[in-house]
Protein backbone atom coordinates (compact mmCIF):
# COMPACT_ATOMS: atom_id res chain seq x y z
CA UNK A 1 0.00 0.00 0.00
CA UNK A 2 2.95 2.36 0.44
CA UNK A 3 3.54 2.13 -3.31
CA UNK A 4 -0.01 3.25 -4.11
CA UNK A 5 0.31 6.07 -1.59
CA UNK A 6 3.70 7.33 -2.73
CA UNK A 7 3.26 6.97 -6.49
CA UNK A 8 0.90 9.90 -7.27
CA UNK A 9 2.84 12.20 -4.91
CA UNK A 10 6.14 11.26 -6.49
CA UNK A 11 4.78 11.69 -10.02
CA UNK A 12 3.55 15.25 -9.54
CA UNK A 13 6.20 16.45 -7.10
CA UNK A 14 8.58 18.99 -8.65
CA UNK A 15 11.96 17.84 -9.87
CA UNK A 16 15.18 18.50 -8.01
CA UNK A 17 16.84 21.82 -8.83
CA UNK A 18 20.13 20.16 -9.70
CA UNK A 19 21.10 19.19 -13.21
CA UNK A 20 19.49 15.87 -14.08
CA UNK A 21 22.61 14.25 -15.40
CA UNK A 22 22.36 10.50 -15.90
CA UNK A 23 25.84 10.09 -14.45
CA UNK A 24 25.08 12.25 -11.40
CA UNK A 25 23.65 10.02 -8.68
CA UNK A 26 24.43 12.28 -5.76
CA UNK A 27 21.71 12.75 -3.13
CA UNK A 28 20.86 16.20 -4.54
CA UNK A 29 19.93 14.65 -7.90
CA UNK A 30 17.38 12.38 -6.18
CA UNK A 31 15.75 15.04 -4.04
CA UNK A 32 12.47 15.59 -5.88
CA UNK A 33 9.80 13.95 -7.98
CA UNK A 34 9.10 13.66 -11.69
CA UNK A 35 7.19 16.93 -12.19
CA UNK A 36 4.40 15.35 -14.26
CA UNK A 37 1.18 17.41 -14.66
CA UNK A 38 -1.81 16.27 -12.61
CA UNK A 39 -3.85 15.40 -15.71
CA UNK A 40 -1.10 13.12 -16.98
CA UNK A 41 -0.83 11.54 -13.54
CA UNK A 42 -4.52 10.57 -13.74
CA UNK A 43 -3.96 9.03 -17.18
CA UNK A 44 -0.94 7.10 -15.90
CA UNK A 45 -2.90 5.72 -12.95
CA UNK A 46 -5.75 4.69 -15.28
CA UNK A 47 -3.36 2.88 -17.60
CA UNK A 48 -1.78 1.24 -14.59
CA UNK A 49 -5.20 -0.12 -13.64
CA UNK A 50 -5.53 -1.63 -17.11
CA UNK A 51 -2.10 -3.24 -16.71
CA UNK A 52 -3.20 -4.72 -13.39
CA UNK A 53 -6.38 -6.16 -14.93
CA UNK A 54 -4.39 -7.74 -17.77
CA UNK A 55 -1.87 -9.27 -15.37
CA UNK A 56 -4.55 -10.57 -13.03
CA UNK A 57 -6.77 -11.98 -15.77
CA UNK A 58 -4.31 -13.31 -18.34
CA UNK A 59 -0.71 -13.30 -17.12
CA UNK A 60 -1.32 -14.84 -13.70
CA UNK A 61 -3.02 -18.05 -14.96
CA UNK A 62 -0.30 -18.57 -17.56
CA UNK A 63 2.60 -18.08 -15.15
CA UNK A 64 0.97 -20.14 -12.40
CA UNK A 65 0.32 -22.97 -14.84
CA UNK A 66 3.87 -22.78 -16.19
CA UNK A 67 5.90 -22.42 -12.99
CA UNK A 68 3.50 -23.73 -10.36
CA UNK A 69 2.18 -21.85 -7.33
CA UNK A 70 5.18 -22.45 -5.07
CA UNK A 71 7.90 -21.46 -7.55
CA UNK A 72 5.98 -18.41 -8.72
CA UNK A 73 5.51 -17.29 -5.11
CA UNK A 74 9.26 -17.56 -4.56
CA UNK A 75 9.97 -15.46 -7.66
CA UNK A 76 7.55 -12.64 -6.86
CA UNK A 77 8.57 -12.55 -3.17
CA UNK A 78 12.29 -12.37 -3.87
CA UNK A 79 11.81 -9.83 -6.67
CA UNK A 80 9.41 -7.60 -4.73
CA UNK A 81 12.12 -5.30 -3.23
CA UNK A 82 13.29 -4.45 -6.75
CA UNK A 83 9.93 -2.80 -7.49
CA UNK A 84 10.57 -0.19 -4.79
CA UNK A 85 14.30 0.18 -5.26
CA UNK A 86 14.22 1.25 -8.93
CA UNK A 87 11.54 3.95 -8.74
CA UNK A 88 13.71 6.87 -7.48
CA UNK A 89 16.14 6.42 -10.36
CA UNK A 90 13.42 7.57 -12.78
CA UNK A 91 14.56 11.11 -11.95
CA UNK A 92 17.85 10.38 -13.72
CA UNK A 93 16.25 9.39 -17.03
CA UNK A 94 16.16 11.83 -19.95
CA UNK A 95 12.75 13.22 -20.80
CA UNK A 96 12.24 10.99 -23.86
CA UNK A 97 12.77 7.86 -21.74
CA UNK A 98 10.74 8.93 -18.72
CA UNK A 99 7.41 7.36 -19.67
CA UNK A 100 8.87 4.06 -20.97
CA UNK A 101 10.90 3.78 -17.78
CA UNK A 102 7.87 4.66 -15.65
CA UNK A 103 5.66 2.00 -17.21
CA UNK A 104 8.50 -0.51 -16.97
CA UNK A 105 8.62 0.19 -13.21
CA UNK A 106 4.84 -0.16 -12.96
CA UNK A 107 4.96 -3.47 -14.82
CA UNK A 108 7.61 -4.83 -12.47
CA UNK A 109 5.59 -3.73 -9.48
CA UNK A 110 2.36 -5.25 -10.80
CA UNK A 111 4.06 -8.53 -11.68
CA UNK A 112 5.36 -8.83 -8.13
CA UNK A 113 2.53 -7.33 -6.08
CA UNK A 114 -0.60 -8.27 -8.04
CA UNK A 115 0.54 -11.87 -8.45
CA UNK A 116 1.45 -12.17 -4.77
CA UNK A 117 -2.09 -11.79 -3.42
CA UNK A 118 -3.76 -14.81 -5.10
CA UNK A 119 -0.62 -16.89 -4.57
CA UNK A 120 -0.66 -16.17 -0.84
CA UNK A 121 -4.34 -17.08 -0.60
CA UNK A 122 -3.68 -20.37 -2.38
CA UNK A 123 -0.73 -21.17 -0.11
CA UNK A 124 -2.75 -20.33 3.01
CA UNK A 125 -5.43 -22.75 1.87
CA UNK A 126 -2.88 -25.48 1.17
CA UNK A 127 -1.12 -24.97 4.52
CA UNK A 128 -4.33 -25.13 6.58
CA UNK A 129 -4.14 -28.32 8.68
CA UNK A 130 -7.92 -28.67 8.90
CA UNK A 131 -10.48 -27.34 6.43
CA UNK A 132 -12.80 -26.47 9.32
CA UNK A 133 -10.28 -23.79 10.39
CA UNK A 134 -9.98 -22.27 6.91
CA UNK A 135 -12.52 -19.51 7.54
CA UNK A 136 -10.84 -18.47 10.78
CA UNK A 137 -7.39 -18.44 9.18
CA UNK A 138 -8.57 -16.46 6.15
CA UNK A 139 -10.27 -13.98 8.47
CA UNK A 140 -7.06 -13.55 10.46
CA UNK A 141 -5.06 -13.06 7.27
CA UNK A 142 -7.55 -10.45 6.00
CA UNK A 143 -7.44 -8.64 9.35
CA UNK A 144 -3.64 -8.59 9.31
CA UNK A 145 -3.66 -7.18 5.80
CA UNK A 146 -6.18 -4.50 6.79
CA UNK A 147 -4.03 -3.52 9.77
CA UNK A 148 -0.99 -3.16 7.51
CA UNK A 149 -3.01 -1.02 5.09
CA UNK A 150 -4.04 1.20 8.01
CA UNK A 151 -0.48 2.00 9.08
CA UNK A 152 1.11 1.94 5.61
CA UNK A 153 -0.12 5.32 4.37
CA UNK A 154 0.80 7.37 7.48
CA UNK A 155 4.26 5.79 7.65
CA UNK A 156 4.84 6.32 3.94
CA UNK A 157 3.72 9.95 4.22
CA UNK A 158 5.98 10.49 7.21
CA UNK A 159 8.98 9.05 5.37
CA UNK A 160 8.26 11.09 2.25
CA UNK A 161 7.98 14.28 4.31
CA UNK A 162 11.30 13.46 5.93
CA UNK A 163 12.83 12.74 2.54
CA UNK A 164 11.77 16.19 1.32
CA UNK A 165 13.54 17.81 4.27
CA UNK A 166 16.65 15.75 3.58
CA UNK A 167 16.38 16.28 -0.20
CA UNK A 168 16.63 12.54 -0.67
CA UNK A 169 13.42 11.05 -2.10
CA UNK A 170 14.64 7.41 -2.15
CA UNK A 171 14.29 7.33 1.64
CA UNK A 172 10.56 6.62 1.41
CA UNK A 173 10.88 4.11 -1.42
CA UNK A 174 13.85 2.26 0.00
CA UNK A 175 12.13 2.07 3.39
CA UNK A 176 9.41 0.05 1.69
CA UNK A 177 12.07 -2.02 -0.06
CA UNK A 178 13.53 -2.83 3.35
CA UNK A 179 10.16 -4.14 4.53
CA UNK A 180 9.89 -6.21 1.34
CA UNK A 181 13.33 -7.66 2.03
CA UNK A 182 12.14 -8.67 5.50
CA UNK A 183 9.26 -10.47 3.84
CA UNK A 184 11.60 -12.22 1.41
CA UNK A 185 13.79 -13.41 4.28
CA UNK A 186 10.84 -15.38 5.65
CA UNK A 187 10.78 -17.70 2.64
CA UNK A 188 13.22 -20.29 4.11
CA UNK A 189 11.02 -20.55 7.21
CA UNK A 190 7.82 -21.46 5.38
CA UNK A 191 6.14 -24.72 6.24
CA UNK A 192 7.80 -27.70 4.62
CA UNK A 193 4.41 -28.84 3.36
CA UNK A 194 4.26 -25.69 1.26
CA UNK A 195 6.91 -27.19 -1.04
CA UNK A 196 4.42 -29.96 -1.83
CA UNK A 197 1.63 -27.61 -2.87
CA UNK A 198 -0.70 -29.48 -5.24
CA UNK A 199 -2.85 -26.51 -6.19
CA UNK A 200 -2.94 -25.81 -9.89
CA UNK A 201 -4.11 -22.73 -11.75
CA UNK A 202 -5.33 -23.38 -15.25
CA UNK A 203 -5.90 -20.90 -18.03
CA UNK A 204 -9.52 -20.83 -19.19
CA UNK A 205 -8.56 -20.52 -22.83
CA UNK A 206 -6.17 -23.48 -22.73
CA UNK A 207 -8.73 -25.58 -20.85
CA UNK A 208 -11.34 -24.77 -23.46
CA UNK A 209 -9.03 -25.76 -26.30
CA UNK A 210 -8.10 -28.97 -24.47
CA UNK A 211 -11.76 -29.89 -23.99
CA UNK A 212 -12.50 -29.20 -27.63
CA UNK A 213 -9.56 -31.37 -28.70
CA UNK A 214 -10.68 -34.19 -26.43
CA UNK A 215 -14.23 -33.84 -27.69
CA UNK A 216 -13.01 -34.27 -31.27
CA UNK A 217 -11.22 -37.49 -30.26
CA UNK A 218 -14.31 -39.17 -28.80
CA UNK A 219 -15.32 -42.41 -30.52
CA UNK A 220 -19.05 -43.13 -30.42
CA UNK A 221 -20.02 -46.82 -30.18
CA UNK A 222 -23.56 -47.98 -30.73
CA UNK A 223 -24.54 -51.32 -29.20
CA UNK A 224 -27.70 -52.96 -30.56
CA UNK A 225 -29.41 -55.76 -28.66
CA UNK A 226 -30.73 -58.47 -31.03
Amino acid sequence: MTYDHLLPIFLQDKRADSDMNALDISPSSLGGGLGIPIQNVGIILSLNGIIQLAIQGFVFPLLADCFGVWRLLLVVTLAHPIAYFIVPFLQLLPENLLYPGLFACLTVRNLTSILAFPLLLIMIKEATPDRSHLGRINGLAASTGAACRTVASPIAGLLYGLSIELHFTPLAWWGSALVAICGALQVPFLNRAAHECHARVRNVASDYLTKERRRSEVVHIVVEDE
